[in-house]
């Protein structure tokens, strides 16, 4: 198996400071080579949204490097899940903490594949969503915990509205800002030659999912030059229509 990932990021037009943040790691392990792929965008509303993004992936990439090659001696998925989850809750204390400590508010969303073999896991917290882009259809594979999402899915609101509702942007959990949180995990089968795509919401706003399709779909996006030029041209796509909002996407795939 063999395993692609690109990722690209841009301030914007209106934001001082780009408060996302990516992670890519790959690694041989005695069970095959693994994968870590995360986008966190840090809550544009807060103070210091950039460093609660950091310290989330910071944490996953020193698991990734530190704790990931002893645990592949014993893997399993199940036990992966549950840890992934007490190292979210971890995060969402550490910054609640530290929020208190420096009178702040800062938050973050967090969602990312873990993959090892032709096995994946996600984990998502926040409106930062996972696609899964094959030949055939883009499919989200994540539900934004996110006021107008919830709203949408209760049918209160037509899906339109949503994307014009000045409270798009309001969450229901974030690491940093909730109580506590609830990831959701999911485990899958990789498919193979389909591009999963992670990005921020200041890159999904203002693109239909056609134009995500056309541009990333496999025939169009099958090696790191090809993805990283068409994420690009979304990317400036949407400055062109005036996103307010930092704007980051991520590609990954698995190949035989």
């Amino acid at each position: 198996m063999k395993y692609t990932a690109v990722a690209d990021t841009d301030i914007g037009t209106h934001k001082a400071v780009n408060q996302d943040s990516t992670c890519i790691k790959l690694a041989e392990t005695p069970i095959g080579i693994a994968a870590l792929v995360m986008v966190c965008d840090g809550m544009g509303g807060l103070d210091s949204g950039e460093l609660a993004s950091a310290e989330a992936v910071n944490t996953f990439s020193d698991w990734f490097d530190n704790e990931l090659p002893y645990e592949t001696e014993n893997w399993n998925w199940n036990r992966a899940a549950v840890k992934t989850i007490e190292r979210l809750e971890k995060i969402n204390e550490k910054l609640i903490v530290y929020g208190k400590q420096n009178n702040i508010k800062l938050g973050t969303t967090a969602s990312g594949i873990l993959a090892i073999g032709k096995k994946y896991l996600t984990f998502h917290v926040g409106d930062t969503r996972i696609y899964k882009v094959n030949n055939d259809e883009l499919s989200v594979l994540t539900e934004d915990h996110s006021f107008v999402y919830r709203e949408v899915k209760m049918r209160r609101m037509t899906v339109e509205e949503a994307r014009l509702d000045p409270r798009r942007n309001a969450l229901l959990q974030c690491l940093g800002a909730s109580g506590g949180v609830n990831p959701d995990i999911k485990l899958g089968n990789l498919e193979v030659g389909a591009n999963y795509m992670i990005c921020s919401d200041g890159f999904r706003h203002v693109l239909s999912p056609k134009e995500i399709f056309t541009k990333l779909n496999p025939s169009a996006a099958c090696n790191d030059a090809e993805i990283k030029g068409n994420i690009r041209d979304l990317i400036e796509t949407v400055k062109l229509r005036h996103e307010r909002d930092n704007i980051t996407a991520l590609v990954f795939r698995a190949d035989l």
